[in-house]
């Protein structure tokens, strides 16, 4: 009788203890991050699709993220990928009119990842020091202006003296540059500002922005084509980039709501760094620990705490890093809100992990084959279908919007079955294994002789759409690992990426030239997908590996 005259003080204890450190009852949606002391109001929720802000006990109001973050993100990445893809269409009537061969056709396009590799780390370096609303405005600035710079620098003398090759790789050098800050940023700001059970769905609507500039690339640069030529299509794309950066600068919060609030008037700086983080706790105290704290309200386990820290399910860790992570993200460490401040994690820490070199052996391979379909699917169509121009970005648009569909729907699916109580480890492994080895079978089947027009349209939709699958894989997992060095991991592992992209797009150029066919490229890209799949399902975790 005593002990159970003893449980609700106890109960009481625990929901006092947990409301000193911000852990709170998780909002149903997951898009709300747990509270600090002096923290600023939760965002609103976005699950029913509301807009609207959450008022705070100060009559202020906290922005919605989606419409603050997540959707400026999906537009930034939307330009990117238009700027990048618009020289997959303009190729052919620059080759045409410079009579490159198919050889130099894969090196010019390759052009653009030698300066997106260079600035995948060091992009996501400066995005975890300065913040990541910061480091992409001056990317869409600098990618814009390169953008515009190569039709303005092929003037007559340009061509004459012979340059016209140089002026063109620089110019695709350089937008790549600006451009590769882009993804690292994002996954900084997805870090800071969104809550560790919706990160998927972020990331996927992020990822469907990106795609969705695949599909408006496809779409206009045809027309544009047809109407003012290959210089007016890149001045087109080049110029949208003001706008944007005019509307990015207005809109995107340069800190999350909590680490803003701890700057304000009345909250000095010892507000912030005394705040403080939430404990590492496990997964049997943690579910019932939340319930307590809510009263009358039904208990709503979070979505990654479903195994305990260190098992293979990797939910325990993925729960209390999630925490840790919003707990950072909130002004709680300043190690990646734009304050300014050093991180001790290296780059030599980060490739110390097996779990790095699984994210990094992946991304190797989906860039592989992402960056093939990117440049060389119209000339694809164009040369081994026989579709005309038109008809070859038009058909290559299909896939994109298979992909882009697929990129949200994949983070859906990702919390869906965490929810459900799948560990988040096996979410990880089974939805990139699907997004591997079902384009490893469309592959093959592309790779065979004879194969019709509609076949062939058929098997890349499902490879491109498939491959999607992958960004609440191998994406999502990079801030399972580490989630308060996200932007530094991303860029990290897409540097590798960009590498391979390299090889494989300069690559198909000179094996097209030399066997008058894509089936070898087919062939040894479905090859790597199996390679990358067995080394993910050894290697992959969704533990919190890095502090």
């Amino acid at each position: 009788m005593e002990q159970a005259q003893g449980l609700p003080q106890s109960r009481a204890c625990a929901q006092s203890s947990l409301s000193r450190v911000g852990l709170r009852r998780p909002d149903s949606s997951g898009w709300q991050a747990p509270r600090h002391r002096n923290a600023a109001p939760p965002v609103a929720s976005l699950a029913g699709g509301t807009a609207a802000p959450v008022p705070s006990s100060s009559g202020g109001a906290v922005p919605n993220p989606f419409l603050t973050v997540l959707l400026p993100t999906a537009l930034a990445l939307l330009l990117c990928n238009m700027d990048r893809i618009c020289l997959s269409v303009a190729i052919m009537p620059m080759s045409a009119e410079f009579g490159w061969p198919a050889s130099l056709q894969g090196v010019i396009q390759s052009a653009f990842l030698w300066g997106y590799m260079a600035t995948q780390l060091l992009g996501g370096q400066l995005a975890d020091r300065y913040g990541g609303k910061r480091v992409l405005a001056a990317g869409i600035a600098w990618f814009s202006a390169a953008s515009l710079l190569l039709p303005l620098a092929l003037s007559p003398a340009t061509m004459a003296a012979g340059l016209t090759v140089p002026v063109v790789l620089l110019s695709r050098f350089l937008t790549g540059f600006g451009e590769g800050v882009a993804l690292p940023s994002m996954s900084n700001l997805v870090a800071n500002h969104i809550a560790p059970a919706a990160k998927a769905r972020a990331l996927g609507l992020c990822f469907s922005g990106f795609h969705s500039g695949n599909l408006a690339g496809l779409v206009l640069s045809p027309l544009l084509l047809a109407s003012y030529g290959w210089r007016g299509l890149f001045f087109a794309f080049g110029a949208l980039g003001l706008p944007l950066l005019l509307f990015w600068l207005k809109v995107v919060p340069d800190a999350p709501p909590a680490a803003a609030a701890a700057k304000s008037p009345g909250r000095g700086p010892a507000a912030a760094s005394t705040a403080p983080e939430p404990p590492h706790a496990s997964t049997n105290s943690l579910p019932e620990a939340m319930d307590s704290s809510s009263s009358g309200a039904p208990s709503t386990s979070t979505s990654t705490a479903t195994s305990a820290p260190g098992t293979d399910g990797g939910g325990g860790a993925s729960a209390s890093a999630g925490l840790s992570a919003s707990a950072n993200g909130s002004g709680a460490s300043g190690s990646s809100s734009g304050g300014g401040s050093k991180s001790d994690m290296t780059v030599a820490k980060l490739l110390s992990s097996p779990a790095t070199w699984a994210i990094i052996v992946v991304n190797v391979v989906n860039h592989f084959g992402y960056f093939i379909y990117l440049n060389w699917m119209p000339t694809y169509f164009n040369k081994a279908l026989g579709f005309d121009l038109r008809a070859s970005s038009f058909t290559a648009f299909l896939p994109w919007l298979v992909m882009a569909v697929g990129s949200s729907a994949s983070g859906l699916l990702a919390d869906h079955l965490v929810g459900s109580g799948v560990p988040v480890t096996a979410v990880r492994k089974r939805l990139q294994t699907v997004a591997f080895l079902v384009p490893a079978a469309a592959l093959l089947l592309l790779a065979q002789p004879g194969i019709s027009p509609a076949m062939a349209v058929g098997c890349m939709t499902v490879a491109l759409g498939t491959t999607s699958l992958g960004q609440a894989g191998f994406v999502a997992n990079m801030s399972d690992v580490a989630p308060r060095h996200a932007g530094m991991m991303f860029g990290l592992c897409n540097t590798f990426g960009c590498l391979s992209g390299i090889v494989g797009v300069t690559a198909v150029g000179f094996v097209v030239e030399a066997t008058r066919s894509f089936a070898p490229v087919f062939l040894l890209t479905a090859a790597l997908y199996v390679v990358g799949t067995v080394v993910w399902n050894v290697h992959c975790t969704a533990d919190r590996v890095f502090e």
